[in-house]
Protein backbone atom coordinates (compact mmCIF):
# COMPACT_ATOMS: atom_id res chain seq x y z
CA UNK A 1 0.00 0.00 0.00
CA UNK A 2 1.35 3.43 -0.95
CA UNK A 3 2.17 5.55 2.06
CA UNK A 4 0.42 8.86 2.55
CA UNK A 5 3.66 10.93 2.49
CA UNK A 6 4.64 9.32 -0.78
CA UNK A 7 1.18 10.02 -2.23
CA UNK A 8 1.37 13.62 -1.10
CA UNK A 9 4.82 14.02 -2.59
CA UNK A 10 3.58 12.56 -5.88
CA UNK A 11 0.77 15.10 -6.04
CA UNK A 12 3.12 17.96 -5.30
CA UNK A 13 5.51 16.74 -7.97
CA UNK A 14 2.68 16.45 -10.51
CA UNK A 15 1.50 19.93 -9.67
CA UNK A 16 4.99 21.35 -10.10
CA UNK A 17 5.35 19.64 -13.46
CA UNK A 18 1.98 21.08 -14.54
CA UNK A 19 2.93 24.67 -13.71
CA UNK A 20 4.78 25.38 -16.98
CA UNK A 21 1.87 23.98 -18.94
CA UNK A 22 -0.63 26.12 -17.05
CA UNK A 23 1.52 29.21 -17.42
CA UNK A 24 1.85 28.61 -21.13
CA UNK A 25 -1.90 28.21 -21.42
CA UNK A 26 -2.74 31.50 -19.72
CA UNK A 27 -4.10 32.84 -22.98
CA UNK A 28 -6.62 30.02 -23.14
CA UNK A 29 -8.06 30.58 -19.66
CA UNK A 30 -11.76 31.53 -19.46
CA UNK A 31 -12.38 35.23 -20.06
CA UNK A 32 -15.40 37.50 -20.41
CA UNK A 33 -13.84 39.25 -23.39
CA UNK A 34 -10.69 40.65 -25.00
CA UNK A 35 -8.02 42.70 -23.32
CA UNK A 36 -7.34 46.29 -24.34
CA UNK A 37 -4.54 45.39 -26.82
CA UNK A 38 -6.85 42.87 -28.47
CA UNK A 39 -9.59 45.47 -28.89
CA UNK A 40 -7.12 47.98 -30.30
CA UNK A 41 -5.94 45.34 -32.77
CA UNK A 42 -9.45 45.35 -34.26
CA UNK A 43 -8.71 48.80 -35.71
CA UNK A 44 -5.79 47.56 -37.80
CA UNK A 45 -6.28 47.12 -41.56
CA UNK A 46 -5.54 43.39 -41.29
CA UNK A 47 -8.60 42.88 -39.09
CA UNK A 48 -11.59 41.06 -40.60
CA UNK A 49 -13.81 44.04 -39.81
CA UNK A 50 -11.50 47.05 -39.50
CA UNK A 51 -12.96 49.59 -37.12
CA UNK A 52 -12.02 53.21 -36.53
CA UNK A 53 -10.51 53.71 -33.07
CA UNK A 54 -11.17 57.12 -31.53
CA UNK A 55 -9.70 58.25 -28.22
CA UNK A 56 -12.25 60.18 -26.17
CA UNK A 57 -10.81 63.53 -25.16
CA UNK A 58 -11.70 67.21 -25.34
CA UNK A 59 -10.30 67.51 -28.87
CA UNK A 60 -12.42 64.74 -30.40
CA UNK A 61 -15.61 65.24 -28.36
CA UNK A 62 -17.21 68.05 -30.38
CA UNK A 63 -16.61 66.24 -33.66
CA UNK A 64 -18.08 63.00 -32.29
CA UNK A 65 -21.30 64.59 -31.04
CA UNK A 66 -21.83 66.35 -34.37
CA UNK A 67 -21.98 63.08 -36.33
CA UNK A 68 -25.65 62.39 -37.22
CA UNK A 69 -27.58 59.36 -36.03
CA UNK A 70 -27.25 56.33 -38.28
CA UNK A 71 -31.03 56.07 -38.65
CA UNK A 72 -31.30 59.40 -40.49
CA UNK A 73 -34.19 61.80 -39.89
CA UNK A 74 -37.72 62.46 -41.09
CA UNK A 75 -36.46 65.57 -42.86
CA UNK A 76 -34.85 63.26 -45.43
CA UNK A 77 -38.37 62.51 -46.72
CA UNK A 78 -39.25 66.15 -47.42
CA UNK A 79 -41.11 66.50 -50.73
CA UNK A 80 -43.55 68.81 -52.46
CA UNK A 81 -47.09 67.69 -53.15
CA UNK A 82 -50.73 68.70 -53.40
CA UNK A 83 -53.65 67.64 -51.23
CA UNK A 84 -56.59 69.05 -53.18
CA UNK A 85 -56.72 66.48 -55.98
CA UNK A 86 -59.66 64.09 -56.27
CA UNK A 87 -58.90 60.39 -56.50
CA UNK A 88 -60.51 56.94 -56.79
CA UNK A 89 -62.70 56.05 -53.83
CA UNK A 90 -63.62 59.63 -53.00
CA UNK A 91 -67.33 60.24 -52.46
CA UNK A 92 -68.63 63.40 -54.15
CA UNK A 93 -71.75 65.45 -53.54
CA UNK A 94 -72.69 67.23 -56.80
CA UNK A 95 -75.32 69.96 -56.94
CA UNK A 96 -76.59 71.50 -60.20
CA UNK A 97 -78.17 74.96 -60.29
CA UNK A 98 -80.30 75.87 -63.32
CA UNK A 99 -82.49 78.75 -64.55
CA UNK A 100 -85.91 78.17 -66.12
CA UNK A 101 -86.61 74.69 -67.43
CA UNK A 102 -84.49 72.26 -65.46
CA UNK A 103 -83.12 68.82 -66.13
CA UNK A 104 -82.81 67.76 -62.53
CA UNK A 105 -85.61 69.56 -60.60
CA UNK A 106 -88.62 68.92 -62.85
CA UNK A 107 -90.62 71.45 -64.94
CA UNK A 108 -91.20 74.96 -63.66
CA UNK A 109 -94.76 76.10 -62.72
CA UNK A 110 -96.82 77.75 -65.46
CA UNK A 111 -96.55 81.51 -65.50
CA UNK A 112 -93.76 81.55 -62.98
CA UNK A 113 -90.78 83.78 -63.53
CA UNK A 114 -87.58 81.94 -64.41
CA UNK A 115 -85.69 81.34 -61.20
CA UNK A 116 -82.58 79.51 -60.22
CA UNK A 117 -83.23 76.02 -58.93
CA UNK A 118 -80.69 73.75 -57.31
CA UNK A 119 -80.74 69.99 -57.35
CA UNK A 120 -78.48 67.70 -55.36
CA UNK A 121 -77.58 64.47 -57.10
CA UNK A 122 -77.13 61.25 -55.13
CA UNK A 123 -73.60 60.76 -53.78
CA UNK A 124 -71.20 59.60 -56.49
CA UNK A 125 -68.14 57.42 -55.85
CA UNK A 126 -65.15 57.90 -58.14
CA UNK A 127 -64.49 54.58 -59.86
CA UNK A 128 -61.17 52.75 -59.84
CA UNK A 129 -60.39 54.12 -63.30
CA UNK A 130 -60.88 57.66 -61.96
CA UNK A 131 -64.16 58.44 -63.73
CA UNK A 132 -67.68 59.38 -62.63
CA UNK A 133 -70.98 59.09 -64.46
CA UNK A 134 -73.16 62.23 -64.33
CA UNK A 135 -76.70 62.16 -65.79
CA UNK A 136 -76.84 63.83 -69.23
CA UNK A 137 -73.15 64.76 -68.96
CA UNK A 138 -71.98 61.18 -69.36
CA UNK A 139 -68.68 59.74 -68.11
CA UNK A 140 -66.15 62.31 -66.98
CA UNK A 141 -62.52 61.88 -65.89
CA UNK A 142 -62.47 63.10 -62.30
CA UNK A 143 -59.25 61.70 -60.79
CA UNK A 144 -56.48 64.26 -60.58
CA UNK A 145 -58.83 67.23 -60.80
CA UNK A 146 -59.70 69.74 -58.12
CA UNK A 147 -63.34 70.31 -57.16
CA UNK A 148 -63.25 73.60 -59.09
CA UNK A 149 -61.93 72.09 -62.30
CA UNK A 150 -64.36 69.15 -62.05
CA UNK A 151 -67.27 71.59 -61.64
CA UNK A 152 -66.24 73.32 -64.87
CA UNK A 153 -65.89 69.98 -66.67
CA UNK A 154 -69.45 68.99 -65.71
CA UNK A 155 -70.81 72.41 -66.70
CA UNK A 156 -69.19 72.10 -70.13
CA UNK A 157 -70.67 68.62 -70.58
CA UNK A 158 -74.19 69.94 -69.78
CA UNK A 159 -74.13 72.65 -72.46
CA UNK A 160 -76.98 71.97 -74.84
CA UNK A 161 -78.94 70.11 -72.17
CA UNK A 162 -79.41 72.81 -69.54
CA UNK A 163 -79.52 76.58 -69.73
CA UNK A 164 -76.77 78.25 -67.76
CA UNK A 165 -76.16 75.28 -65.48
CA UNK A 166 -73.77 75.90 -62.64
CA UNK A 167 -72.27 72.98 -60.76
CA UNK A 168 -70.97 72.76 -57.21
CA UNK A 169 -68.82 69.77 -56.15
CA UNK A 170 -68.08 68.89 -52.53
CA UNK A 171 -65.93 65.98 -51.36
CA UNK A 172 -67.95 64.15 -48.70
CA UNK A 173 -65.44 61.37 -48.04
CA UNK A 174 -61.84 62.24 -48.78
CA UNK A 175 -59.95 58.98 -49.23
CA UNK A 176 -57.38 60.04 -51.80
CA UNK A 177 -56.06 62.89 -49.64
CA UNK A 178 -55.57 61.06 -46.37
CA UNK A 179 -52.85 59.52 -44.24
CA UNK A 180 -52.73 56.49 -41.97
CA UNK A 181 -51.71 56.66 -38.31
CA UNK A 182 -50.92 53.24 -36.84
CA UNK A 183 -49.42 51.66 -33.76
CA UNK A 184 -49.27 53.16 -30.30
CA UNK A 185 -51.99 55.80 -30.59
CA UNK A 186 -55.42 55.83 -28.96
CA UNK A 187 -57.46 55.85 -32.18
CA UNK A 188 -55.42 54.46 -35.10
CA UNK A 189 -56.85 54.77 -38.58
CA UNK A 190 -57.23 56.98 -41.62
CA UNK A 191 -57.06 60.76 -41.21
CA UNK A 192 -58.15 63.05 -44.07
CA UNK A 193 -55.93 66.00 -44.87
CA UNK A 194 -57.24 69.53 -45.09
CA UNK A 195 -56.06 72.64 -46.86
CA UNK A 196 -54.49 73.81 -43.60
CA UNK A 197 -51.69 71.27 -44.32
CA UNK A 198 -51.33 69.03 -41.30
CA UNK A 199 -47.91 68.01 -39.96
CA UNK A 200 -46.76 64.75 -38.38
CA UNK A 201 -47.47 65.93 -34.84
CA UNK A 202 -50.90 67.18 -35.93
CA UNK A 203 -51.82 63.72 -37.21
CA UNK A 204 -50.66 62.09 -33.98
CA UNK A 205 -52.82 64.51 -31.99
CA UNK A 206 -55.83 63.86 -34.26
CA UNK A 207 -55.34 60.14 -33.60
CA UNK A 208 -55.81 60.75 -29.89
CA UNK A 209 -52.17 60.97 -28.87
CA UNK A 210 -49.78 58.21 -27.86
CA UNK A 211 -50.43 55.51 -25.28
CA UNK A 212 -46.93 55.44 -23.75
CA UNK A 213 -44.33 57.90 -22.54
CA UNK A 214 -42.77 59.94 -25.34
CA UNK A 215 -39.23 58.79 -24.55
CA UNK A 216 -40.32 55.19 -25.15
CA UNK A 217 -41.86 55.82 -28.58
CA UNK A 218 -40.38 55.97 -32.06
CA UNK A 219 -42.09 57.69 -35.00
CA UNK A 220 -41.68 56.00 -38.37
CA UNK A 221 -42.91 57.77 -41.49
CA UNK A 222 -43.18 55.92 -44.80
CA UNK A 223 -43.51 57.97 -47.99
CA UNK A 224 -43.29 56.66 -51.56
CA UNK A 225 -41.58 53.47 -50.40
CA UNK A 226 -38.98 55.23 -48.23
CA UNK A 227 -38.98 55.21 -44.43
CA UNK A 228 -37.28 57.17 -41.68
CA UNK A 229 -37.51 57.11 -37.89
CA UNK A 230 -37.04 59.49 -35.01
CA UNK A 231 -37.71 59.41 -31.28
CA UNK A 232 -41.01 61.03 -30.42
CA UNK A 233 -39.36 63.08 -27.70
CA UNK A 234 -36.94 64.42 -30.33
CA UNK A 235 -39.68 65.45 -32.76
CA UNK A 236 -40.26 69.17 -32.21
CA UNK A 237 -43.18 71.14 -33.62
CA UNK A 238 -42.12 73.30 -36.54
CA UNK A 239 -38.79 71.52 -36.99
CA UNK A 240 -37.75 70.07 -40.38
CA UNK A 241 -38.58 66.61 -39.02
CA UNK A 242 -42.20 67.64 -38.39
CA UNK A 243 -43.04 67.00 -42.03
CA UNK A 244 -45.93 68.53 -43.91
CA UNK A 245 -48.01 65.45 -44.71
CA UNK A 246 -48.83 64.27 -48.20
CA UNK A 247 -51.55 61.89 -49.40
CA UNK A 248 -50.64 58.26 -48.77
CA UNK A 249 -48.17 58.90 -45.94
CA UNK A 250 -48.08 56.24 -43.22
CA UNK A 251 -47.18 57.20 -39.66
CA UNK A 252 -46.35 54.40 -37.23
CA UNK A 253 -45.87 54.89 -33.51
CA UNK A 254 -43.60 52.10 -32.31
CA UNK A 255 -42.57 51.21 -28.83
CA UNK A 256 -38.87 51.80 -29.32
CA UNK A 257 -37.36 51.64 -25.87
CA UNK A 258 -33.83 52.97 -26.30
CA UNK A 259 -31.16 50.92 -24.58
CA UNK A 260 -27.47 50.06 -24.46
CA UNK A 261 -25.72 46.83 -23.55
CA UNK A 262 -22.80 46.20 -21.22
CA UNK A 263 -20.18 43.46 -21.52
CA UNK A 264 -16.83 42.66 -19.98
CA UNK A 265 -15.45 43.38 -16.54
CA UNK A 266 -18.54 44.89 -14.95
CA UNK A 267 -20.86 43.54 -12.28
CA UNK A 268 -22.98 41.74 -14.87
CA UNK A 269 -23.76 41.57 -18.57
CA UNK A 270 -27.03 43.43 -19.12
CA UNK A 271 -29.19 45.52 -21.41
CA UNK A 272 -30.08 48.82 -19.77
CA UNK A 273 -32.83 51.23 -20.94
CA UNK A 274 -32.12 54.93 -21.31
CA UNK A 275 -35.22 56.07 -19.34
CA UNK A 276 -34.44 59.65 -20.29
CA UNK A 277 -34.14 61.78 -23.40
CA UNK A 278 -30.36 62.20 -23.24
CA UNK A 279 -27.99 59.75 -21.59
CA UNK A 280 -24.27 60.40 -21.17
CA UNK A 281 -21.47 57.87 -21.04
CA UNK A 282 -20.85 58.74 -17.40
CA UNK A 283 -24.45 57.90 -16.53
CA UNK A 284 -24.35 54.72 -18.59
CA UNK A 285 -21.19 53.41 -16.90
CA UNK A 286 -22.64 54.23 -13.49
CA UNK A 287 -25.86 52.32 -14.28
CA UNK A 288 -23.76 49.35 -15.31
CA UNK A 289 -22.03 49.33 -11.93
CA UNK A 290 -18.75 50.74 -13.22
CA UNK A 291 -15.51 48.83 -13.85
CA UNK A 292 -14.98 45.92 -11.48
CA UNK A 293 -12.13 46.53 -9.02
CA UNK A 294 -11.17 42.84 -9.18
CA UNK A 295 -10.85 42.32 -12.92
CA UNK A 296 -11.33 45.51 -14.97
CA UNK A 297 -8.80 47.60 -16.84
CA UNK A 298 -10.12 51.08 -16.01
CA UNK A 299 -7.97 52.59 -18.75
CA UNK A 300 -9.88 50.62 -21.38
CA UNK A 301 -13.60 51.42 -21.38
CA UNK A 302 -14.83 51.07 -24.95
CA UNK A 303 -18.03 52.09 -26.75
CA UNK A 304 -18.82 50.14 -29.92
CA UNK A 305 -21.07 51.93 -32.40
CA UNK A 306 -22.20 51.76 -36.02
CA UNK A 307 -21.83 55.34 -37.23
CA UNK A 308 -22.98 57.11 -40.36
CA UNK A 309 -20.02 58.82 -42.07
CA UNK A 310 -20.25 62.06 -43.99
CA UNK A 311 -19.91 60.35 -47.38
CA UNK A 312 -22.18 60.10 -50.45
CA UNK A 313 -22.62 56.34 -49.98
CA UNK A 314 -23.87 56.69 -46.42
CA UNK A 315 -22.68 53.15 -45.58
CA UNK A 316 -22.39 52.53 -41.84
CA UNK A 317 -18.91 52.02 -40.45
CA UNK A 318 -17.82 50.39 -37.16
CA UNK A 319 -16.32 52.83 -34.67
CA UNK A 320 -14.71 52.07 -31.31
CA UNK A 321 -14.45 54.91 -28.78
CA UNK A 322 -11.96 54.49 -25.93
CA UNK A 323 -12.20 56.19 -22.55
CA UNK A 324 -9.27 56.06 -20.12
CA UNK A 325 -10.89 56.35 -16.69
CA UNK A 326 -7.51 56.51 -14.98
CA UNK A 327 -7.21 60.10 -16.21
CA UNK A 328 -9.16 62.67 -14.17
CA UNK A 329 -10.19 64.65 -17.26
CA UNK A 330 -11.97 61.59 -18.66
CA UNK A 331 -14.75 62.08 -16.12
CA UNK A 332 -15.52 65.47 -17.66
CA UNK A 333 -15.38 64.02 -21.15
CA UNK A 334 -17.74 61.18 -20.22
CA UNK A 335 -20.34 63.75 -19.12
CA UNK A 336 -20.35 65.26 -22.61
CA UNK A 337 -20.36 62.05 -24.66
CA UNK A 338 -23.95 61.26 -25.69
CA UNK A 339 -25.00 57.63 -25.81
CA UNK A 340 -27.11 56.37 -28.71
CA UNK A 341 -29.61 53.60 -29.01
CA UNK A 342 -27.88 50.25 -29.54
CA UNK A 343 -24.46 51.31 -28.26
CA UNK A 344 -22.32 48.58 -26.68
CA UNK A 345 -20.11 49.37 -23.68
CA UNK A 346 -17.23 46.96 -23.16
CA UNK A 347 -14.98 47.20 -20.10
CA UNK A 348 -11.77 45.35 -20.90
CA UNK A 349 -10.25 42.77 -18.61
CA UNK A 350 -6.97 43.68 -16.96
CA UNK A 351 -4.02 41.65 -18.22
CA UNK A 352 -3.19 40.69 -14.64
CA UNK A 353 -6.64 39.12 -14.40
CA UNK A 354 -5.40 36.06 -16.30
CA UNK A 355 -2.60 35.53 -13.79
CA UNK A 356 -5.14 35.74 -10.97
CA UNK A 357 -7.23 33.03 -12.61
CA UNK A 358 -4.10 30.87 -12.97
CA UNK A 359 -3.38 31.18 -9.25
CA UNK A 360 -6.97 30.20 -8.48
CA UNK A 361 -6.62 27.07 -10.62
CA UNK A 362 -3.36 26.13 -8.86
CA UNK A 363 -5.05 26.62 -5.50
CA UNK A 364 -7.80 24.25 -6.56
CA UNK A 365 -5.15 21.72 -7.59
CA UNK A 366 -3.38 21.87 -4.23
CA UNK A 367 -6.48 22.05 -2.03
CA UNK A 368 -6.97 18.23 -1.89
CA UNK A 369 -3.38 17.81 -0.68
CA UNK A 370 -3.84 20.34 2.11
CA UNK A 371 -7.16 18.78 3.07
CA UNK A 372 -5.67 15.29 3.37
CA UNK A 373 -2.72 16.60 5.35
CA UNK A 374 -5.00 18.32 7.85
CA UNK A 375 -7.10 15.18 8.29
CA UNK A 376 -4.05 12.98 8.96
CA UNK A 377 -2.52 15.18 11.60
Amino acid sequence: MTSLPFLSFARVRAAMLALPLLAGGCATLPSSGPTAPEVIAASRPASRLPAILVELNTDTLSRINSVPEATGSLADLTAEGEIDRIGPGDVLQISVFEIGATLFAGPASAGAQPAAAGSALPPIVIARDGTINVPYAGRIDAAGQTVQSLSRSIESALIGYSAHAQVNVVVRENLANSVFVLGGVKTPGRIPLSLTREHVLDAIALAGGVVSAAQDMMVRVTRSGRSAEIGLDELLAGSPDDLVLLPGDRIELLRGLQSFTVFGASDKVSEIPFEMRRLTLAQAVARAGGPSDRQADASAVFVFRWAAPDTPTGALIPVIYRLNMLRPESYFVSQRFTMRNGDVIYIANARSNQATKLVQIINQLFSPFYGVRELTR
